[in-house]
């Protein structure tokens, strides 16, 4: 087993250095790369860079990465302390494990396993007995006392851990069901293969492969010669990952730990998962006669891993492998997994809304998701966006949105109405501006609420409320006031910038003539025109001496319309205006 101790310590250290130029000769004249480790440990680091759902994660996951990254410093670190068997590298060891603890509990499994094996090793009389009772009670010490340091909460009471460890195994006492496999499940009460499903269904199939060949070599050589297993250091460290990848499986079934989101609480399964790949990668290209044909299919595994990911980009954290069907039309994946619980998904919505209206006050439905995919825009970029409780423009709907009970069985947007003697007098529109899918799937939908007859009420609303939304339209006048028209609507706008309280104070006048006097109001025709009149005080408004006013105009067809101010002493400007034919 002497073969793969270099590749075991270049794989659990992560070390990305290609190969040298040396090697690469080696390698186009033929020579396997099975004899050299650092070419199966670059494999192996890229079996773990190429983990879709991981690499989506480091950008937004601050609980589960860290853990992992940590757990990999970890395991090298105690695959270097068995090597060495010095008091310094075993001191490092422990201080790594007690961080790793105070991240997240699981990290107490390393504890008992390195004293476990300072305990064979003892009775086996490895490394002379004192130096190994040394070792293990310079280890211990150093954790323990880590850990004690960087948590607070037991500076009082050192046995209050105890608590806390059952605290985080069952830390959610709030009603929640988690979907999965097309139903909703208690996360209390999860079926025992829920982790190996999502393992299974979500890691690429060259890992998922390489892995499992890996655990049977592991076991496999430690059933045969187990007291070499035993006693051989890169062989107890092959086991040590495999007891990483299999027990907290175990002991998270067995306590009945609150697992949600997927499988996002036992990402650090995938450190141990891809050394173990690049053991059985090795095992596979050292015994096989023609090795380049395993090399090859591995490569070509991860080129169909990259594709992918380059494909679902940005959303990697959805990635399904084809252990589950991903094509069939229908939100299969939507209406039986989770796909996008952190509703990341959510900025892309508000994105796409920045570019649909970069000029313009856009007011969204107010929701959780909303607000945070808000605080990714720089601060000097989000007055754009009002969030509100009531009377938006948009809702955006993501991740958990989409996957509620009352809207498992489409994505589709409903029409309600209310009729009167069976009239529709009102009809509720959600017309749907944006959606985002994955693997024909729904991930986020952007809604326009509009209400009918009024069908551009969004406009309105930000003409009415926002200087920016007044000055947004066509500009068809330049006057006291600029006067506005805008595509879509029959709304008349007025504004000015630097406005002063003489400007507010005279009346508005707007006199329309429609193209057919019939058009007319009955008490209205003996004038031949419409009257619209109106003061600043009831339809203006002014912020930070920007003032702004609007005017509704009447559904007829108009010819001609002017418009001004006036006081009792007559006019005091006015204007003239034709309506565009491509707005009537």
């Amino acid at each position: 087993m002497g073969g793969p101790a270099p590749y075991l310590s270049h794989a659990a250290s992560g070390d990305a250095r290609v190969l040298s130029g040396r090697r690469l000769l080696l390698f186009a004249a033929g020579v396997s790369p099975v004899q050299q480790p650092r070419g199966v440990a670059l494999f192996a680091l890229l079996l773990f860079l190429l983990q879709p759902r991981l690499y989506a994660h480091s950008f937004f996951n601050s609980k589960d990465l860290p853990f992992l990254s940590m757990l990999m410093v970890t395991l090298y670190l105690t695959h270097r302390a068995f090597r060495k068997e010095t008091v310094g590298a075993f001191v490092l060891c422990g201080v790594s494990v007690g961080v790793l603890t105070n991240l997240r509990i699981m990290g107490l499994m390393l504890f008992p396993a390195v004293l476990a094996l300072r305990g064979l090793d003892l009775v086996q009389g490895r490394g002379g007995r004192k130096q190994v009772v040394v070792t293990g009670g310079v280890f211990a010490l150093a954790g323990l006392g880590t850990l004690y340091v960087l948590s607070p909460y037991l500076w009082t009471n050192p046995l209050e851990f105890a608590t806390a460890v059952q605290t985080l195994a069952h830390h959610i006492n709030r009603p929640h069901n988690e979907l999965f496999q097309g139903s909703l499940v208690d996360p209390y009460h999860l079926p025992w293969h829920y982790i190996p499903t999502w393992i299974g269904i979500s890691t690429p199939p060259v890992t998922l492969l390489c892995g499992v060949l890996g655990v049977i070599v592991v076991i496999l050589r430690s059933i045969r010669a187990p007291r070499t297993a035993l006693g051989n250091t890169d062989l107890r460290f092959g086991l040590l990952l495999v007891a990483c990848l299999t027990l907290p499986v175990v002991g998270t079934v067995m306590d009945g730990s609150h697992m949600y989101n997927n499988w996002r609480q036992v990402f650090f399964l995938h450190a141990p998962l891809s050394g173990l790949a690049g053991l059985g990668l090795w095992w596979a290209g050292r015994t096989s006669r023609k090795w380049w044909w395993v090399f090859a299919l591995v490569g070509l595994g991860v080129l169909v891993t990259g594709r992918e990911m380059v494909r679902l980009h940005p959303h990697q954290h959805v990635y399904f492998n084809d252990l589950v069907d991903r094509t069939t039309p229908g939100e299969s994946l939507r209406t039986h997994y989770v796909l996008d619980p952190w509703m990341v998904s959510c900025r892309e919505g508000l994105d796409f809304l920045r570019r649909r209206y970069p000029d313009t006050t856009v007011y969204v439905e107010n929701s959780w998701p909303v607000y945070l995919g808000w605080l990714t825009f720089p601060g000097a970029d989000r007055v754009w966006l009002r969030r509100v409780e009531k009377d938006a423009d948009v809702q955006i709907k993501c991740g958990k949105s989409l996957q509620s009970t009352n809207s498992l069985e489409s994505p589709l947007i409903k029409l309600p109405f209310e009729a009167d003697n069976g009239i529709i007098t009102k009809l509720s529109l959600e017309n749907t501006m944006y959606i985002r899918k994955a693997y024909n799937s729904t991930l986020l939908t952007a809604t326009g609420l509009v209400t009918v007859p009024d069908r551009q009420r969004s406009i309105v609303h930000r003409v009415e409320n926002t200087y920016r939304g007044a000055v947004s339209g066509r500009l068809v006048s330049k006057a006291a006031f600029d006067i506005y028209i805008h595509p879509g609507v029959r709304m008349l706008g007025y504004a000015r910038s630097g406005c002063t309280l003489p400007d507010t104070r005279p009346t508005f006048f707007v006199h329309i003539d429609p193209v057919d006097e019939e058009y007319l109001p009955v008490h209205r025709r003996q004038y031949g025109f419409d009257n619209l009149d109106f003061t600043f005080s009831d339809r203006g408004k002014k912020v930070e001496g920007k003032c702004w006013a609007y005017v509704a105009l009447p559904d007829y067809e108009i010819a001609h319309i002017r418009t001004g101010q006036s006081t009792k002493a007559g006019r005091i400007w006015g204007t003239d205006l034709s309506w565009p034919d491509d707005e009537s």
